[in-house]
């Protein structure tokens, strides 16, 4: 999932892409209009607008939905304690947004969770008292923001070729060259074509599957469970890029009138590559973008492009270059059940991850999950919604961390008895847990 960051298969393949992990690569497409919602913002354009407290969204029943929240803020504030998360800050040249007013704002969130005597009621109060809420420009400017999802497939493989597996993923090659936060690639690096054409990944592979369309999701998930066949498993995440571009599956096949728009699916473009095989090389091959695996403990697996596991359901993937990582968000769009509906939604996730293909303001994957059931869900994430990044306020930031760099603002709250100074893990001890990106090569 790291830049392993791109409804999954719906925009995967719509797209074919999302986010593995750091990074996945989800390309989007609306097959129902024709919005471009990948439209960029103006060079320095904050990607967020300040709301007027009269305009906060109503986030009372989110509070009430409490499942894996306190969990996935743990896993915001690990990175934040990192001492390179610093590097993170401002996402952009307007970003106003602080490292510590971020922390803080978790630290607070989390001290709310514990205190029963902050209801669903109080907790709305408390934002609207002492907190900052933005939301996104969306892709039109008027704060509509396309939703979609990813997943964390399961495969079986096998780490050397057989008859029965024999369509390999890749290891990251010593000469990628990636900055260490950003997992930008340094230069310009081969395409998808040239690096499979020329040889120069053969004696990188690191395990085999048995559909030549496997490896390819896996590249576009940015993460993978892997049942080998003797049983055991091995967790596969996110490694690094190309940098190139992405191209969708599914895109291609409908620009080319192959697929109707309306019915593309994953069930859709697998059934179409199971009826003309042959064909499915060339739409790979047209996908410049590769992206290179390697083996993962359970720890920190899946991991999104902060490097700290992502939490199902409580876990976003944004444009880093846009909004604040790490951040406290609120989501207001359709999401899917199980029994096939979709219902109206409205919860807490954190901004935890990066989209390969995702960019500009108006996108937003949204993490599902491990195996089949959250494929599921994500290939039916796809609906227009409004997303919201929640601060406090710099003259309260104080209040719920004392050790906190900066000085109160003149007239701030004093801090109150017994509130816990720190509610996450501590600072790694190993300097090398704080790199964003697993096997980027660090500058001279």
């Amino acid at each position: 999932m790291k830049a392993r960051l791109f409804a999954f298969l719906l925009v995967a393949f719509a797209a074919f892409s999302f986010a593995g992990c750091h990074t996945h690569n989800a390309t989007f497409i609306d097959p129902f209009a024709d919005q471009d919602v990948d439209t960029p913002l103006a060079p320095g354009e904050f990607g967020l607008v300040k709301l007027d407290p009269k305009d906060y969204p109503d986030m009372r029943m989110a509070w009430s939905d409490r499942a894996g929240l306190e969990r996935a803020i743990d896993k915001s504030i690990q990175y934040l304690n990192a001492p390179s998360s610093i590097h993170g800050f401002p996402s952009g040249p307007n970003d106003p947004i602080t490292h510590d007013q971020v922390l803080a704002t978790l630290l607070d969130i989390k001290r709310m969770l514990h205190d029963p005597a902050i209801t669903a009621d109080r907790f709305q109060q408390e934002v609207l008292a002492r907190y900052e809420v933005w939301t996104s420009k969306g892709y039109n400017h008027k704060g509509d923001v396309w939703f979609t999802g990813y997943y964390t497939p399961i495969y079986q493989g096998s780490p050397t070729p057989t008859s029965e597996f024999k369509y390999p993923i890749y290891g990251r090659p010593a000469d990628l060259v990636s900055d260490p936060f950003t997992g930008d690639v340094q230069g310009t690096y081969p395409t998808r074509r040239e690096l499979l054409q020329s040889g120069k990944l053969n004696g990188l592979e690191i395990m085999y599957f048995r559909k030549p369309i496997e490896p390819f999701i896996i590249q576009v998930q940015g993460s993978a469970k892997v049942i080998l066949p003797n049983g055991q498993e091995m967790l596969l995440g996110f490694a690094g890029t190309n940098g190139r571009e992405h191209r969708g599956l599914g895109s291609e096949l409908v620009k080319e009138g192959k697929i109707d728009k309306k019915h593309l699916s994953l069930p859709t473009v697998l059934a179409y590559f199971d009826a003309h095989p042959g064909e499915l090389d060339e739409y790979v091959m047209r996908d410049d973008r590769f992206t290179f695996l390697k083996p993962y403990g359970a720890g920190e697996w899946p991991s999104g492009s902060l490097g700290v596991q992502v939490t199902e359901h409580r876990s976003l993937a944004t444009d880093k270059k846009i909004f604040p990582r790490a951040s406290f968000t609120f989501i207001d769009v359709p999401k899917p059940t199980a029994d096939g509906n979709t219902v109206p939604y409205k919860g807490f996730v954190l901004d935890q991850d990066t989209g390969g293909a995702i960019r500009a303001a108006g996108r937003a994957d949204i993490y599902m999950g491990i195996g089949p059931e959250a494929g599921k869900l994500a290939g039916r994430e796809f609906a227009q919604g409004r997303l919201f990044y929640i601060f406090i306020k710099p003259e309260f930031a104080q209040v719920s961390h004392p050790n906190l760099t900066k000085a109160p603002a003149k007239g701030a709250a004093p801090a109150k008895s017994g509130a816990p100074a720190a509610g996450g893990p501590t600072m790694p001890a190993k300097a090398g847990d704080s790199e964003m990106f697993p096997g980027a090569v660090k500058k001279n």
